[in-house]
């Protein structure tokens, strides 16, 4: 807006010396209608500083309205996931599958329980206490450069789609990055090959880094396969 008064103020002593030396009025109606025509310009693009020829009193007015899109966009987006995704069924999900799996029937506004029997492709996000693990379902979002380019994620903020059970006290933990976590102990679908304790399992399930695909049976995770996610 300073631009636009800048150029209004410079503008103002032409005005006056083309009044006094020319007496013709169509100069002016002229200059009213370019006036007329650059405030159009200033509502299509009013949020480009590039353009001084918005030099009318509607062109401060624009900001304002270009403002009132945001909170409509805001509004429209959803809080829950985009739509439900396949069943967790007893079937080993695809590793790098693009839709959250769903668990219909399960009532998630009563706290956190276990998930239904089958496998989940999860992420394990904390420990609960030394023995419930805390974990919800991740989706993988490809990049450009190949099928295992991307990264994972889970439901957008403010989704309620989270599950905790227990681990067996013989549950199987097959890492992808060793027991010490400084390997690389995969199979060509990128998950682990190397079996590792219960505690470190808690380990890495506390600190939340652990992507996998997670067996639940009669309501306790009695297997976890880590997928290889650097």
């Amino acid at each position: 807006m300073t631009t636009f008064d800048l150029f209004r103020r410079a503008s103002l002593p032409a005005a006056a010396v083309a009044l006094l030396s020319l007496t013709a009025c169509s100069g002016s109606s002229g200059a009213t209608a370019t006036a007329t025509a650059t405030a159009t310009v200033t509502v299509t693009a009013p949020a480009s500083p590039a353009e001084p020829s918005g030099n009318t009193p509607e062109a401060s007015q624009d900001p304002g309205t270009s403002d009132t899109p945001e909170p409509a966009a805001t509004t429209a987006t959803p809080r829950k996931t985009e739509k439900a995704g396949p069943p967790i069924t007893a079937a080993t999900p695809g590793v790098f599958g693009e839709t959250f799996q769903s668990d219909p029937g399960h009532d998630f506004t009563k706290g956190l329980s276990p998930s239904r029997d089958g496998v989940l492709r999860g992420q394990l996000v904390t420990m609960q206490d030394e023995n419930v693990a805390e974990y919800r379902p991740i989706k993988f979002v490809p990049e450009v450069g190949g099928s295992t380019n991307g990264h994972f994620e889970g439901p957008p903020e403010g989704d309620v789609m989270a599950f905790a059970a227990p681990l067996a006290k013989d549950v199987e933990f097959l890492s992808a990055v060793g027991c010490k976590g400084n390997d690389q102990t995969i199979n060509s679908r990128y998950v682990g090959t190397q079996r590792c304790s219960r505690d470190k399992l808690i380990l890495r399930a506390d600190a939340g880094d652990l992507r996998a695909l997670i067996t639940v049976r009669r309501g306790q995770i009695v297997k976890v396969v880590e997928i290889y996610a650097p």
